[in-house]
């Protein structure tokens, strides 16, 4: 019969092609779906053999000479690196790379605390990983390339897809097995070698473009090509690979959602942690549990999940376990962590964190199995890391998410990490809703963008956007991005050139309730929110004396109102559309029947989002709203799309109406009326829906704004007037109006979610808005300081946004300019009296704020002796505080900028630290140094105790005495003395220059106080602030030459006597006193040697005060 022959039953095909997704480089290739199906996705465990750099370019700070790094020893957190001189604008926090000059190796840093010793001239960083060390010598350092704080995902490389039975397998359709390149497009991509293996020296680098080179991909059984999508993200990636605009708020994930997973969360309570990190921590882990509760929906078929959570230092601290929690259940676990103290101590053993692990996950049967890892140090001892590998090696089918609290090694922590969605991220320090936003990667599938950034980006981006400069976008761009970060209101969209540009913005800001215009003054694009930020009692106001015509007004008919709305958006949870109704009950039984409108929001991905926008449109859709056209006059000059103002006019009914702007017209030259399409104002972002059905919680803690308690207001010096205006404007300004000034206001941050703060101000006519600006970085002192310039290292704590801090950047401390020579939780090096003050004295408990870098002045607008009232509006989600609830604080101008800097550096006899008695053993030289407040004006600051810089021109200096009142101790005026000077830095004082007989009976003090003077027309300037002395009346109370002299009070020695005769000697009259006999049990004594070790009769004379 022969044998029998094999039968071909069908053919496996292979593919190899080049496949072209959207303009690059991207964050991440998050999955591989064919046919609707995952083939490859972040966290299934699938290998990545290489990743690109990601990287975008790295801020310069400068280089060190003779830099050394010490290890920690004795089981110390942090290494300790030295140098030469001072390097500004570093912050607490913050990684730094150090490249070293003697063999090229960069060193990564985290820098935890700064020193600078003035006598020295060094400066102290303590810096982990504590294992840094090196020999003295040069380095350069950068800004660290470091990970983004949320999901990257697979960031370039290959990656390899093994799925054979995703069709079937061999029996049906087969699968999907074989290598693919992800092209990211970066800017210096080279050539594929695949495709250039096949098309020759011909084929380009494809940069700018992120694509997929499948590598003869194994495609099934079938011959015909099954379609293929790509989940990507790209949100830290701007044109060209630069990195994104304030990445800081660019991403945004609203919620945590998981079901029928087993979550396993070490939490790390060594000592590093101890104090706000571990606050921080807490915070978020409990945050993190209560979303995964709001959003756990058995009832919709998923399973319940399992959680552990353990606290970990050099073992096992605590643990709370959990099987398929329900809602009492997670109540419990949130309830375990906010037990938990903020002090700890120990070690960091990484095997003693997931020594419970294996037992966890082997009683969690088939669910998901996720371990969240959080660290801020290194492994200690070492070997607990291979612990802690080969423990997790014992675990299958776990996706490990590891995370730095302020580490920037993440050397050991990526060797625990098996999900390249986010690397390992570094997240800063006592910020627990970063920390939180980067655990919410574990539970998500990859973050929204802010609207804000998207709009942006379509507006410069020069490739397939508008094309605009950087320059020409507006700062409340930045205030839509906190705002919609906090309302956690972000976007997912794709535009795939089907539309316009413009189109596609239009679309984004139908979705967040915004207008977009070009700021008619500044020519800057500007972006504003649709929200109840205002006050509708400093709205401004049209009535008929500012209203041209009124044109038609009028209202929805009853008939045309809708009280059902429905969101169509995309689903994050099935990939497909999904859909929420918000409906007004009232107005349905009014009407009698549902009318429903249908709204379109393609980029909200999240449900609880989308009934948010739902409730929003509704409110606007189901009120009789007023809406029309008027004509104003040229009051209405200023008004710009997205204003609200207010309506009077009795004979239509207009009572104050609140209306909001939505398109304006400025006139054609004949007519320069000012027409406004307006509408009734009821638009604020909803935060209670209505609507059946599963709806997420929103996750943004969204407050009430609170008034500022650590706030600062003051004239603005001729410094900063120069950094807002620039010299020229500045000084045309001065010479204009010699008086004018500006006002600076800055304050703390009063809540976590608030997001600026309004500064109003009243001069008398009433409060109007003068700017928004930042909060900025403050504290106070745990410890009173004197106004010694040597004093330079003060104790503070009360910190709020430490990690802002600038190395070499000034803040006030009470009415005193200093300059941030180093940082630490719990103490600063300063430079005292900067600018145009001097070193004072400040009780515990005086505000520090560091204000330079955030701070704005506003307009120089102000006139001297001008009184002016200031209020400081925090903003938060929730709207803006009332101006009636804000404190009011008054200042009143003083020609600030217009006068001298004070002279610094003042000593007596070479010392600054003066003996009040120095007078009475002979002439005392008096010293300072020059100042000129018209060179001094870069961000290089000189501290009081700096040596001569200028003058400038026309100042000259004098020496005023006063008197100081013997039962207060005030200095009391007028001015009885005037010393002269001139331009010398120099002054010899004798007894004979102090007019004894203009004082007041009984005195013993006169203060010495040193000006500058500079006159401008008639009028003759002072410095703002001045530095004085105070010194005993010369030959005030003396009783004979003697071999020594005497201060009772000082406190030396002590002195016994029954009774002393005192002779009184002011000048040529002496006599004796019976009277003044004066009886002394027992009393201080101090003794002044004058310099020599056995002073004689000659050198001084027996000087006694008795003090009361």
């Amino acid at each position: 019969m022969g044998s029998a022959k094999s039968q071909t039953v069908g053919y496996r095909y292979s593919l190899g092609v080049h496949l072209a997704l959207c303009h690059g480089p991207v964050d991440a290739i998050r999955e591989i779906r064919v046919d609707d199906r995952t083939a490859w996705s972040i966290g299934t465990a699938q290998s990545s053999s290489a990743a690109g750099s990601g990287a975008g370019a790295q801020a310069s700070y400068g280089s060190l000479t003779g830099v050394s790094a010490e290890a920690g020893t004795g089981g110390a957190s942090v290494a300790t690196l030295r140098f030469a001189g001072m390097l500004p604008g570093i912050r607490l926090g913050a990684s730094y790379d150090l490249r070293l000059a003697s063999d090229g190796s960069r060193r990564t840093v985290t820098l935890q605390a700064v020193s600078h010793a003035k006598s020295t001239g060094i400066t102290t960083w303590l810096v982990e990983p504590a294992s840094t060390a090196f020999a003295a010598q040069s380095a350069t350092v950068t800004e660290a390339a470091s990970l983004p704080s949320l999901s990257q995902g697979a960031a370039g490389g290959r990656i390899r897809i093994n799925a054979p039975e995703l069709f079937g397998g061999e029996t049906r359709e087969g699968g999907i097995v074989g290598d693919i390149d992800v092209l990211m497009g970066e800017p210096a991509q080279g050539q594929n070698d695949y495709l250039a293996a096949r098309a020759r020296s011909d084929v380009p680098g494809y940069r700018g473009l992120c694509s997929l080179v499948l590598r003869q991909v194994y495609m099934g059984l079938n011959p015909y090509l099954k379609p293929w999508s790509v989940r990507l993200t790209r949100v830290l990636q701007a044109a060209d690979g630069a990195p994104q605009w304030y990445p800081a708020k660019a991403q945004i994930v609203p919620e945590a959602r998981i079901d029928d997973a087993a979550v396993y969360i070490a939490m790390d309570a060594s000592g590093s942690m101890s104090g706000s990190r571990m606050a921080a921590q807490i915070a978020a882990v409990a945050r993190l549990i209560r979303e995964i509760s709001a959003n756990a929906a058995p009832d919709a078929g998923a399973g319940p999940n399992d959680l552990q959570i353990v606290t970990y230092n050099a073992a096992v601290t605590g643990t709370v376990l959990r099987r398929n929690a329900d809602a009492a259940a997670y109540g419990e676990l949130t309830a375990w962590v906010e037990a938990l103290s903020p002090l700890t101590e120990g070690g960091t053993d990484y095997g003693a964190a997931l020594s419970l692990a294996s037992a966890f996950f082997s009683g969690a049967a088939a669910k998901h199995r996720i371990l969240i890892f959080v660290t801020d140090g290194a492994p200690s001892p070492a070997a607990t890391l291979q612990t802690a590998k080969a423990t997790l090696a014992a675990i299958t089918g776990v996706d490990v998410f590891a995370f730095n609290i302020a580490l920037a090694d993440t050397s050991a922590t990526a060797e625990l990490d098996n999900t390249p969605v986010d690397g390992v991220p570094v997240v800063p320090p006592d910020d627990p809703e970063a920390l939180v936003a980067s655990l919410r990667a574990g539970f998500g599938r990859g973050p929204d963008m802010n609207p804000a950034h998207i709009i942006r980006e379509c507006l410069t981006n020069a490739d397939w956007g508008l094309g605009h400069a950087a320059a020409d976008i507006g700062p409340s761009f930045t205030a839509a991005a906190d705002a919609l970060f906090a309302e956690g209101f972000g976007l997912s969209l794709l535009w795939q050139q089907d539309g316009t540009i413009e189109e596609f913005i239009a679309d984004v800001l139908k979705h967040i309730d915004a207008h977009l215009f070009v700021d008619r003054r500044s020519g800057r694009w500007e972006l504003r929110l649709i929200r109840a930020d205002y006050d509708a009692a400093t709205l401004p106001v049209f009535d008929d004396s500012s209203v041209v015509d009124w044109g038609e007004l009028g209202r929805r008919e009853t008939a045309d109102l809708v009280n059902s709305v429905t969101v169509k958006f995309s689903d994050i949870r099935t990939d497909q559309t999904g859909s929420v109704s918000v409906t007004d009950t009232a107005l349905v039984q009014q009407l009698g029947q549902v009318i429903s409108a249908t709204v379109d929001y393609p980029g909200i991905r999240f449900e609880a989002l989308a009934v948010r926008a739902a409730e929003r449109d509704l409110r606007g859709l189901s009120a009789p709203l007023l809406t029309g056209e008027i004509t104003v006059s040229r009051i209405g000059a200023g008004l710009e799309p997205g204003d609200v103002i207010r309506l009077f006019n009795p004979r239509r009914g207009l009572d104050g109406l609140v209306v909001r702007i939505a398109e304006i017209s400025h006139g054609d030259g004949r007519n320069n009326g000012i027409r406004i399409k307006i509408a009734e104002d009821v638009f604020a972002l909803g935060r209670t829906a209505i609507v059946g059905g599963e709806s997420g919680a929103s996750t943004a803690l969204i407050l009430p704004p609170r008034p500022l308690t650590r706030r600062w207001v003051e004239e603005a010096p001729y410094w900063l007037l120069v950094q807002e205006q620039g010299h020229a404007q500045a000084d045309a300004l001065l010479a204009e109006d010699p008086g004018c000034g500006a006002i600076i206001a800055a304050g703390e941050r009063p809540s976590p979610d608030a997001l600026s703060v309004q500064v109003w101000a009243d001069s008398g006519a009433g409060f109007g808005l003068e700017q928004a600006v930042a909060f900025v970085p403050a504290a106070h002192l745990t410890a009173a300081i004197s106004d010694d310039p040597a004093e330079d290292t003060i104790s503070v704590g009360g910190w709020s946004g430490l990690g802002d801090v600038a190395i070499g950047t000034l803040a006030s401390l009470g009415p005193e300019l200093v300059r941030i020579d180093g940082v630490s939780a719990t103490s600063l090096t300063i430079g005292r009296g900067c600018l145009d003050t001097v070193p004072m004295s400040h009780a515990a408990g005086t505000a520090l704020l560091c204000w330079q870098q955030l701070g704005n002045a506003s307009e120089p607008r102000f006139a001297a002796s001008e009184a002016v009232a200031v209020k400081m509006l925090p903003e938060t989600g929730f709207g803006t505080l009332p101006l009636a609830q804000a404190p009011a604080d008054q200042i009143t101008l003083a020609s600030r900028a217009i006068r001298p800097l004070p002279p610094g550096n003042l000593r007596a006899n070479g010392t600054s630290t003066v003996n009040p008695n120095l007078l009475n053993l002979g002439p005392v030289l008096l010293t300072w140094a020059h100042r000129d407040r018209l060179l001094q004006t870069s961000s290089v600051f000189d501290a009081y105790d700096a040596g001569d810089i200028g003058p400038e021109p026309g100042v000259s200096y004098v020496l005023e005495l006063r008197w100081v009142d013997p039962v207060s101790g005030a200095v009391l005026e007028p001015v009885v003395a005037r010393l002269l000077a001139g331009s010398a830095n120099s002054f010899t004082l004798g007894k004979d220059a102090i007019p004894l007989a203009t004082a007041p009976p009984g005195t013993r003090h006169f203060e010495l106080r040193l000006q500058a003077e500079r006159s401008t027309g008639s009028v003759t300037y002072q410095p703002w602030t001045a530095r004085a002395i105070r010194l005993f009346v010369p030959d005030g109370i003396k009783i004979a030459e003697a071999g020594l002299w005497a201060e009772f009070g000082a406190g030396a020695a002590t002195i016994s006597a029954a009774r002393a005769e005192l002779w009184i000697s002011r000048g040529a009259s002496a006599g004796a006193m019976s009277a003044a006999a004066i009886s002394c049990g027992r009393a201080d004594l101090f003794i002044e040697r004058g310099g020599a070790s056995r002073p004689t009769s000659s050198q001084v004379s027996i000087y006694i005060e008795v003090l009361p």
